[in-house]
């Protein structure tokens, strides 16, 4: 089954509007964010709805406390990974973090509350993508996220030239004008449609439609 570049680079768009535009404007390391306790923790409850990892976290409490123990320990993570060594540690560090506080190692939720911080080079981890990665040839018998982390990079950097090829068509189909009702708005639609992390999450959701089709499952 053809990968279809084209399709995820359209669709990521809706899913950027819904949710990642803003959760990265609020929750953004390096972007001037500066969002009190209870807008952090109101946006990674609406990260957590739209990702589905709600379920991860303690029920008793309302959204905004069951989270706020993810925000203290996202604010201690201060310096943006550069490089994969430092996006690994991120990961690593976060779960290991959250573990005494939520009873499990939360990989899926980590990464994801990383990625709307920092952006590239983190990579979300889910079971999806994970399950893709797999059945790739070579990749059958990963089982940490660390060589998930690897086998994704590389299939990242074979496909990086089709998946930038995508994103400029969604520039020359001038899709700004159904999106973006203002010159500024305009403006950072074309300045993340030309970003690293836009790309990578492209081919994210490359992955995750591919293996969907390949389950007989909705895309996404």
């Amino acid at each position: 089954m053809s990968l279809n570049f084209h399709y995820a680079a359209h669709t990521y768009v809706d899913n950027w509007v819904v949710c990642d535009r803003e959760a990265r404007k609020v929750l953004g390391f390096g972007r001037g964010a500066t969002p009190t306790d209870k807008e952090a923790c109101e946006q990674l409850k609406k990260v957590a709805n739209i990702y589905s990892v709600t379920r991860n976290f303690r029920k008793e409490e309302d959204g905004c406390a069951r989270l706020s123990p993810v925000w203290k320990a996202l604010l201690e993570i201060q310096k943006q990974p550069v490089n994969d060594t430092e996006a690994k540690y991120c990961v690593e560090k976060l779960v290991n973090t959250l573990k005494p506080t939520y009873g499990r190692e939360l990989l899926s939720a980590a990464s994801k509350f990383l990625w709307m911080r920092f952006g590239s080079p983190i990579i979300i981890y889910d079971s999806l993508t994970w399950d893709w990665i797999r059945n790739q040839e070579g990749y059958s018998s990963i089982t940490t996220y660390n060589e998930f982390y690897d086998a994704w990079r590389k299939k990242f950097n074979e496909h990086q030239k089709e998946i930038v090829a995508a994103c400029e068509e969604l520039l020359n189909a001038n899709v700004t004008k159904f999106l973006c009702p203002s010159e500024a708005e305009e403006k950072e639609f074309e300045q993340a449609v030309k970003s690293q992390w836009f790309y990578e999450r492209v081919f994210d959701f490359v992955i995750v439609n591919d293996e969907s089709q390949r389950g007989s499952l909705p895309k996404v």
